[in-house]
């Protein structure tokens, strides 16, 4: 996820935000426990459930920050 810390996969992300505490993401905290909760879920859906997920195929226009990446061609999408 594009502009993700540590602690974006976390509730901390969200808490920061709300305190005003920089934790050195540049995702909205918000935004990073959405696109999560998302791919999180479409991950499982496809591993346990077998349902198809085509979040899970492709980028996506709704979440521009996710970026697919092919390790042994070294490339990113």
């Amino acid at each position: 996820m594009t502009g993700a810390e540590h602690t974006s996969f976390t509730d901390l992300g969200v808490l920061t935000d709300q305190f005003g505490i920089d934790d050195g993401a540049d995702i909205p905290g918000v935004r990073a426990t959405e696109i999560a909760r998302k791919y999180v879920a479409a991950f499982f859906d496809l591993h346990l459930l077998k349902k198809p997920q085509p979040l899970l195929d492709k980028p996506s226009a709704r979440y521009p920050e996710i970026k697919f990446c092919a390790p042994e061609a070294m490339t990113c999408r």
